[in-house]
């Protein structure tokens, strides 16, 4: 079934990623659906089915999340704390919700995505587990170095990927502003 289902989605995906790459080329976004004009009926339809797929995924996302962070903190009373459970899974649902508001780009949310996973699951965390199975010696050596390479290749994406968010996405409008009173200020001269 896991590989079904997999299966399947792979498929889905592809047919999404070169539909939007023929119609669109270069100049496809991170979601297709913003390539179309907002007065678009048919899309406007997939987009409302889109965000419904999100608002009823959400609650599992959280979910999981939520038993994980449980489970990774061990403490007396967090199983049984009502306000503890809520204030949790609030603030996980309220996050997403304001990242979700700042960010319109997916792209940029998957470039994150990639820069932490990839990197912990290539080169981080397959050392770790060598080092914890094994006892130091010298051929813990290699592994050291591929968890050190592995933790600065993800830090210098990360923050590639955020200095470009936050360039496309916050300074822009700043930067117009200045551009445009620098040209104010040199055309009074």
């Amino acid at each position: 079934m896991t590989h079904i289902s997999t299966g399947v989605s792979l498929l889905a995906c592809l047919t999404m990623a070169l539909a939007g790459f023929i119609t669109f080329g270069s100049k496809t976004q991170g979601n297709v659906l913003n390539n179309f004009p907002s007065s678009n009926t048919m899309v406007n339809i997939a987009r409302f089915c889109f965000g419904l797929n999100m608002l009823t995924t959400l609650p599992l996302e959280a979910f999981v999340c939520r038993e994980v962070m449980f489970n990774y903190y061990p403490g007396e009373g967090k199983r049984t704390s009502n306000n503890l459970h809520i204030g949790v899974s609030t603030g996980l649902v309220a996050s997403s919700m304001l990242i979700s508001l700042l960010i319109c780009d997916l792209g940029a949310v998957f470039e994150i995505i990639g820069a932490t996973s990839a990197c912990a699951l290539a080169y981080i965390l397959p050392p770790l587990c060598y080092m914890k199975l094994s006892t130091r010696s010298s051929k813990w050596i290699p592994a050291v170095g591929c968890v050190v390479f592995g933790s600065v290749v993800m830090v210098m994406s990360v923050v590639q990927a955020l200095i470009k968010i936050v360039k496309s996405e916050f300074f822009h409008p700043i930067l117009e502003i200045i551009s445009r009173l620098d040209g104010m200020l040199t055309f009074g001269r």
